[in-house]
């Protein structure tokens, strides 16, 4: 029984939905400290199932951190413990989206980043950790500010790129795979660095729209019923003609914003549903959107200053 129940709280991890048909190693995610804790392991899973199919209070996230912060004193060589517990400060982060709860949102985001850190002190080159270390560190720069992060965007994008390039997949939700949320991040990233050359003097990186469309639209292949993916395609096609009617970029994006929004799981895609509306309003000011806010216009003059 205790084996059948080991196999079932894997596979519920693991493969919350089969993965589309595309050349991608399946990431094996090591849960046998969380299952040899019976109790916590039975715990776990009836929230995990219920994560499947509607949003996860604050208090039942906070409760999955519990239960992993548990296993993990006991297990401190647990790495797939330390992506777990940032998956969940990472959800918890991205709960609050009001610009007054961005306090609340910042704590639980730096401590996801401590223990993905602890992670990557362990094992350096560790594919999942690199990744949630990239998104932390990226989901953080939204509420502090695109410019205050640039010293960061190398190791982002470094990071991201290398995910890219693993090979490597898994599910974290019905409509949220490991490659499908690196491509988005990574059409993010292109699209709200500014792209002019001293960013690339300064800083090694550099923006590129067309980058930006490439990666969501790969990220829509992956996860074509998540609509957070297909709003931010759209908002990247609109920033490409800074909003012009009478482009095919414009009517590609308008074509997206009135398709029926996929039913959001959890807060975050439903401010990409509830915004929606907004982008349709004001699509000249589609370069700094996220989530968070609307990011600075960085110039290259102010940049020079």
């Amino acid at each position: 029984m205790h084996s059948l129940f080991s196999c079932l709280l894997l596979l519920a991890w693991i493969f919350s939905l089969p993965l589309e048909a595309h050349d991608k190693k399946i990431y094996q995610l090591d849960t046998s400290p969380l299952q040899a804790e019976p109790d916590l392991a039975r715990e776990f899973q009836i929230l995990q199932e219920k994560f499947q199919v509607e949003a996860l209070s604050n208090a039942e996230h906070e409760r999955r951190l519990t239960i992993l912060e548990q296993v993990i004193r006991k297990k401190p060589d647990w790495l797939d413990g330390y992506s777990m517990m940032a998956a969940e400060s990472f959800f918890l982060g991205s709960s609050f989206t009001d610009p007054k709860d961005h306090p609340t949102a910042r704590r639980y985001l730096d401590e996801g980043e401590k223990r993905i850190n602890e992670c990557l002190k362990r094992a350096p080159t560790n594919i999942l950790c690199k990744f949630f270390k990239a998104s932390l560190r990226a989901k953080i720069a939204s509420i502090d500010g695109i410019f205050a992060s640039l010293r960061y965007g190398r190791s982002v994008r470094d990071a991201w790129i290398e995910v890219v390039e693993s090979g490597i997949d898994m599910q974290f939700r019905p409509n949220v795979s490991l490659q499908g949320s690196v491509h988005y991040g990574l059409g993010l990233f292109f699209r709200l660095v500014p792209n002019f050359f001293l960013m690339d003097w300064f800083f090694h990186i550099r923006g590129n729209i067309d980058e930006s469309i490439k990666y969501h639209r790969a990220a829509v292949k992956f996860d074509g019923n998540n609509p957070c993916y297909t709003l931010m395609l759209a908002v990247s096609l609109l920033c490409k003609v800074k909003g012009k009617p009478n482009t095919p970029e414009y009517a590609e994006a308008m074509s997206l914003l009135s398709a029926p929004a996929s039913r959001p799981v959890d807060v975050a895609q439903a401010v990409c549903v509830h915004d929606i509306p907004k982008i349709r309003n004001e699509p000249k000011k589609t370069c700094g959107y996220t989530q968070a806010k609307y990011q600075d216009d960085v110039k290259e003059e102010d940049f020079k200053k």
